[in-house]
């Protein structure tokens, strides 16, 4: 199965961001197979996030919850894309003022064993539409 996430531009609004976000992800995950991820690569997503605020809260590099910042996330991500491959198929969105919520199936594959889960992601945005907090809740298949 191949990455099923929609084209950002086709949304509005703080869902229009959240998907750009997605997008800039996937692209950092194939970004990082051919070398050192640079600032360059990280300007789309750092576009969307308040990155002195930035906060996530779920599982990352273990089976229990963390709580990072951004410079975390930066490196958990960069140490991760370099072993792994990720899709998306994007389950639904909902948007409310100040937050969108993300349902996806997301597919990883790390030394060849793919591994399949269920998502909620929870995106909180500063009142200029930065995101700031992001709450992921995991729920695998496999």
């Amino acid at each position: 199965m191949a990455n099923e996430m929609p084209d950002p531009e086709t949304y509005s609004g703080l869902s229009r961001a959240v998907l750009r976000y997605s997008a800039a992800f996937a692209a950092i995950m194939t970004k990082a197979k051919s070398g050192a991820l640079s600032d360059a690569d990280w300007a789309a997503i750092e576009d969307v996030v308040d990155t002195g605020a930035y906060e996530r809260i779920g599982v990352f590099m273990g089976p229990k919850a963390e709580v990072i910042d951004w410079p975390t996330y930066k490196r958990y991500v960069t140490q991760y894309a370099g072993a792994a491959a990720w899709e998306g198929t994007l389950r639904h969105i909902t948007e409310v003022p100040g937050r969108v919520v993300l349902e996806l199936e997301e597919r990883n594959t790390i030394g060849g064993v793919l591994d399949v889960s269920n998502t909620v992601t929870i995106y909180e945005f500063t009142e200029g539409g930065k995101l700031r907090h992001l709450d992921v809740y995991v729920m695998p298949l496999r």
